[in-house]
């Protein structure tokens, strides 16, 4: 049977291959997003129809694709054009609507629509008679559009395209409950904060052009280094790229903006902020990869590791002392994403995105899970309101743990524990003088994140059964008081009430929440042993080609060397860093609650300065919001009363004169014959004299 399903899905291939249909990817979610935004108030509670059935067909070509490049590699799809004529042109600029896809590509599509599929899916319940719900499912579908354009694109323009795409669907579903202003402001800090990053792109992109003379990928990273050595000025263009990077996955200083963006939905936070978004910055390093390596001493790769290393330990420090549900996901993304950026900062490219491959499982698993929680609790986030819920939820209680081992990476048998520790080791055993101590640091944030992880188990799954006042209702709708919408908007916040007045017992929900979740498990188990070598290693031999681009070789993790730190240690660290992690969240937060208070008053200092995470907040608001404040206000004030003044003068004067010159007019034709006459003579006489 397996032979059958492999053959079939070859001559799928073949025929997308063929007939060019690869393009049919993005333009499924595009068509679903329009068809939605056009019917959706006829559709109403059937709007997330079209969305599933373009994002399955999307799933199925992409699938396709994947078999059809694992079964022959030299099958890639390459500046393969959609339309015959260019884009658009201007002079000798022609820029071509044409996509790639090879094996780097074929695996971001997977998930992205493989998981996007599961997560539209969870949507349809969570979102059940909302009142934007047409709304929610074409933002949602736009987005998908966008980042498969990111990744699918042969030339630096569609992916910025793509790039800004993604920027712009994340600000409207970040922001979607717009009534509600805190959702409001993080939509706003999401794209203000993303601008910065994406400035730095744009700059890379113009610098490519201007010197390379061309925007398309196989054009570019042909010969990077004779171009770099005949123009010093792009030895900043890693840095350029590096900028856009940390910017889009959210690495210090521009990470302030992804725990704001908690405030969009819960599906919202599970596609963009763990399967898709925030992964783009990764893509694009390694896709940019060859531009990197020009420099001999890797100056740009050294940068994007340190960040990494620091933005990971950051963010898992922040994470043991946060109380919201979905924010200590949210900053455990930030420390997942540090460890993907130390992968590529190590140029261990192959190892990177593993896990961001494993990752995109496991976190879309445990974000989902979460939205399960709050869907029962009434929308209550708080973990320090809840306990013991296993008893009421059974199903997400399964799935929240698998998650959470596969987090933590308890050995073989969470998918963190094979992509995770692969960097780590890969880090440690790094050539560079600098990667020990950030090996070091990996190690102490595993053992953080095994901690902060299960601390979130035991406290909301484990203990007395406790559960907030607002259990077994469903979540206020924020557009309750939001009138300026009309009666419509009031009828569907006011069925809302009705439907949170009608307690009921917190439970798993209906199949549409809680299936989802099942299939998630799957992944979230079974990704790791794709590229475990003891199961063959498909994933890294399946990736290898894309990072020998232009014949350059990234050395990976398992590539001959001097080990720092032998194999058999860091499998025993493997082993041991979870299992302390756990067994101190157990004690802590399961069997000996009382105790975390005593030492929370121990340390109040520290957890002050974790609760407030690093006082980033604050000190960008003192040192850079409030200055451009003001500078914004003297240049109003400059503007009112300097430039306003100086058009008044200006018009004043014109004025001032017609008004002098008005008792001159007095309507008598004979004066004025007379006046022109005279003025007339005048003219004559002067011109007579110039002559003379």
């Amino acid at each position: 049977m397996f032979e059958s399903v492999k053959h079939l899905a070859g001559m799928v291939f073949e025929f997308v291959r063929n007939h060019n249909l690869a393009w049919l990817i993005p333009a499924l979610p595009l068509l679903a997003s329009a068809f939605i935004a056009v019917f959706g108030k006829w559709l109403k509670g059937a709007a997330h129809i079209p969305a599933w059935i373009a994002m399955a067909g999307s799933f199925a070509l992409s699938i396709t694709l994947l078999l059809g490049i694992n079964a022959d590699p030299s099958q890639t799809i390459k500046d393969s054009q959609v339309f015959q004529d260019a884009w658009f042109a201007a002079g000798n600029f022609h820029v071509p609507l044409a996509i790639n896809v090879d094996q780097l590509t074929a695996v971001y599509l997977t998930f992205i629509t493989g998981i996007g599929l599961l997560i539209f899916i969870f949507a349809a319940g969570y979102m059940k008679g909302d009142y934007g719900y047409w709304r929610f499912f074409a933002c949602m579908s736009i987005f998908v559009f966008f980042m498969c354009t990111l990744v699918m694109g042969n030339n630096f323009i569609l992916l910025y395209l793509g790039w800004e795409g993604v920027g712009l669907a994340s600000y409207l579903l970040i922001g979607y409950y717009y009534p509600r202003p805190a959702a409001v402001a993080a939509a706003k800090k999401a794209f203000i904060t993303n601008r910065i990053g994406d400035f730095g792109l744009a700059i890379g992109v113009f610098l490519i052009y201007l010197h390379f003379g061309n925007v398309t990928y196989s054009e570019v990273f042909a010969h990077p280094a004779e171009v770099f050595a005949a123009h010093p000025i792009l030895k900043w263009l890693p840095f350029c790229l590096m900028l856009g990077a940390f910017g889009k996955s959210a690495q210090f200083p521009l990470h302030v903006w992804l725990p704001d963006a908690m405030e969009g939905p819960t599906p919202v936070s599970a596609l963009i902020h763990a399967a898709t978004m925030v992964t783009a910055g990764i893509y694009l390093i390694a896709r940019t990869m060859p531009l990197f390596l020009v420099d001999p001493s890797h100056t740009a790769l050294n940068v994007v590791a340190c960040v990494g290393g620091f933005t990971a330990f950051m963010a898992a420090s922040i994470a043991m002392c946060q109380y919201d549900l979905k924010r200590i996901w949210a900053y455990s993304t930030l420390s997942q994403l540090g460890y993907m950026f130390l992968g590529l900062g190590v140029m261990a490219g192959t190892s990177a995105v593993f896990h961001v491959f494993t990752h995109a499982f496991f976190k879309a698993l445990l974000f989902l899970s979460a939205g399960s929680v709050m869907h029962a609790m009434g929308g209550e986030l708080d973990i320090r309101k809840m306990s013991g819920i296993r008893k009421v939820m059974p199903i997400t209680h399964i799935t929240m743990l698998l998650g959470c081992i596969a987090l933590a990476g308890v050995p073989f048998i969470g998918a963190g524990f094979f992509s995770k520790d692969e960097i780590i080791a890969a880090v440690i055993n790094s050539p560079e003088p600098h990667a020990l101590l950030l090996g070091v640091v990996a190690l102490l944030v595993a053992l953080m994140t095994a901690y902060y992880t299960f601390r979130l188990y035991f406290k909301v799954f484990w203990g007395p059964l406790e559960l907030p006042a607002t259990a077994g209702r469903h979540e206020p709708s924020p557009f309750a008081l939001a009138d300026a919408h009309g009666h419509e908007a009031l009828a569907a916040s006011h069925e809302h009430d009705d439907h949170a007045h009608a307690a009921h017992t917190p439970n798993d929900g209906s199949p549409l929440l809680w299936l989802p979740l099942c299939i998630l498990c799957v992944g979230a188990v079974g990704a790791g042993y794709l590229g475990y070598k003891g199961t063959g290693d498909w994933f890294h031999q399946f990736l290898k080609p894309v990072f020998q681009t232009a014949g350059t070789h990234v050395p990976e993790a398992t590539a001959e060397g001097a080990e720092r730190v032998s194999e058999p240690v860091l499998l025993a660290l493997a082993f041991l860093l979870p299992l302390v992690g756990i067994a101190l969240a157990w004690y802590f937060h399961a069997k000996n609650r009382p105790a975390t208070a005593a030492l929370a008053q121990r340390l109040r200092f520290i957890v002050n300065f974790l609760n407030h995470k690093w006082y980033f907040d604050e000190l960008y608001a003192v040192f850079l919001l409030k200055p451009l404040w003001l500078l914004a206000l003297l240049l109003s004030y400059f503007d009112r009363y300097v430039i306003d003044s100086l058009v008044y003068i200006v018009g004043f004067i014109p004025q001032l004169i017609g008004h002098s010159l008005k008792p001159t007019q007095r309507g008598l034709l004979p004066r004025f014959a007379v006046s022109m006459i005279a003025g007339l003579a005048a003219i004559v006489l002067g011109v007579l004299y110039l002559l003379g």
